[in-house]
């Protein structure tokens, strides 16, 4: 296994480790800030956040795929000084785009939700100002092969957004919570630029649009596919405001589409986890290894979504009202449709990586689009039928359209098999018969130990996952072996 391998390797094995720390703080929010506002206060700061996080998406012109895709090659050419331009100007167009976006979502805010005093969308129009400029920083170390670094952004902005939040909410109200978010983003922008401070340089902090042209038009195509997926990610609490009218059912939805945001986040920062790694691969023309890789990905990360959907599945019902409240015992049935999005979400992902070493950006455009369209197309009547549980079934719909127009256009440049995904998800449905044997919360959480050893067991007697592969990544995450130099540090003394 090459360096590049165990780098990336033990990378997404801290990523790993990040996301149970990530679950970790979306449980005790969930345990806690719900209860603690209530249905009407919690729906209305979700809908002020999900507008907010439409409106960060503004100011990324494809950043994370620009990195990824020429700081490798930068780097590896020991091009140190165009490195710093390209990111000093990054920089500067993340502040005027984020600077834009922050107005738009000012404006937007208080002609609509008439409702809600001024100050709460200007102090969360703050945060989106204060998102842009930290992005950049977090987004270099993708391209660096650095990917725990990148995924450290998500941690420290919800542990301090978390404890904040609390403390705002408790002195201030629903205006203290948002000033809370504002200072978690101060804190990720200053630790941003701390770790990123070797590779600032001042005199290159300006818009040159002439330099920049040539990777603005790779990364539009990302830009606008990410645009789209922002706007269906970020819709649904706006449309069931819209459609169905009530803050409540806007809560149970925003609940459980942010349970379901913190599997599904995770999937993408895996597979971009990869990018530097698989550009290299496909570079040297090993494309039969890339394809096994590609293969690789798929299988596993179906085999954790069939653990996600029987979690849910088996333990929702429990679970829910125990963290949430009684009061919120819809958000479980919400989470069932969502869990088995997770199933298309990873051939997304698989194939918006695919098109990002391919060069293939317009795969990912098209792929995004049918996913909008398709989500408030069977969205709205959705909603109006059936308020939030509408809602949750048109993101299954969206995305299984999305990604199987996605898989389509990829398989072309690459053939990969999806014979592994399938037998992943299709031996987890040998399971279903499990959920008929449901009672209390301590028999079913019994049935979910002996789902997990029998799915297990299944996987490996049946060679869908083998002990070889197991211990060769256990090994690749584990080893001692230098990461090489890139000589960035040297050239800086």
């Amino acid at each position: 296994m090459t360096n590049e391998a165990q780098t990336a390797l033990r990378n997404v094995g801290l990523l790993i480790a990040q996301r149970g720390i990530f679950a970790l703080s979306s449980f005790l929010f969930a345990f806690i800030v719900p209860r603690m506002m209530g249905p009407e206060n919690y729906g209305r700061y979700a809908l002020l956040l999900s507008l907010s996080l439409y409106f960060i998406m503004l100011r990324d012109p494809g950043i994370n795929q620009i990195m990824g895709r020429f700081i490798p090659r930068l780097r590896f050419q020991g091009e140190h000084e165009m490195l710093r331009k390209l990111f000093g100007n990054l920089l500067a167009l993340s502040l005027a785009s984020g600077t834009f976006a922050a107005s738009l979502y000012l404006l937007l805010t208080s002609l609509w939700l008439t409702d809600l005093d001024l100050l709460l969308p200007a102090t969360m129009a703050g945060t989106v100002v204060l998102r842009a400029c930290s992005h950049p920083f977090f987004s270099l170390f993708l391209g660096l092969n650095q990917a725990a670094r990148w995924g450290m952004n998500d941690i420290i902005h919800r542990w301090s957004s978390l404890v904040f939040l609390l403390i705002g909410f408790y002195l201030a109200g629903l205006h203290g919570a948002c000033l809370g978010l504002f200072v978690a983003e101060l804190i990720v922008l200053f630790v941003g630029a701390w770790w990123g401070r070797s590779y600032i340089s001042w005199s290159e902090i300006r818009l040159d649009i002439r330099f920049l042209m040539p990777y603005l038009r790779f990364g539009l195509f990302f830009y606008v596919s990410h645009l789209m997926i922002a706007a269906s990610n970020h819709s649904g609490a706006a449309l069931v405001r819209f459609f169905y009218g009530d803050y409540v059912q806007v809560s149970y939805f925003s609940l459980a589409f942010s349970g379901f945001l913190t599997a599904a986040v995770a999937i993408p920062h895996l597979t971009l986890a990869f990018a530097s790694f698989m550009t290299t691969l496909l570079g040297q023309g090993r494309t039969e290894e890339l394809r096994d890789w590609t293969e690789h990905l798929i299988k596993w990360l179906a085999a954790a979504g069939v653990l996600v959907v029987f979690g849910v599945l088996l333990l929702g019902n429990d679970l829910i009202p125990l963290i949430l409240g009684p009061i919120y015992r819809p958000v479980s049935i919400n989470l069932l449709p969502l869990s088995l999005a997770l199933f298309p979400i990873v051939l997304s992902s698989v194939t918006s990586l695919l098109s990002l070493i391919y060069n293939r950006p317009k795969v990912t455009l098209f792929s995004s689009g049918i996913r909008l369209a398709a989500f408030w197309g069977f969205g709205i009547p959705l909603i109006a039928w059936w308020g939030s549980f509408g809602a949750c079934l048109a993101v299954l719909t969206a995305a299984s359209l999305s990604a199987g127009y996605s898989t389509w256009r990829m398989q072309t440049s690459l053939p990969y098999s999806l014979q592994r995904w399938l037998w992943a998800i299709g031996l987890g449905g040998l399971f279903i018969p499990l959920a008929w044997l449901r009672s209390t919360l301590a028999v079913n959480l019994v049935l979910y130990g002996l789902f997990i050893l029998g799915y297990l067991a299944s996987l490996f007697l049946l060679r869908v996952i083998t002990k070889g592969e197991v211990k060769g990544i256990w090994q690749a995450i584990h080893s001692k072996h230098k990461i090489p130099d890139t000589g960035f540090q040297e050239s800086q003394q």
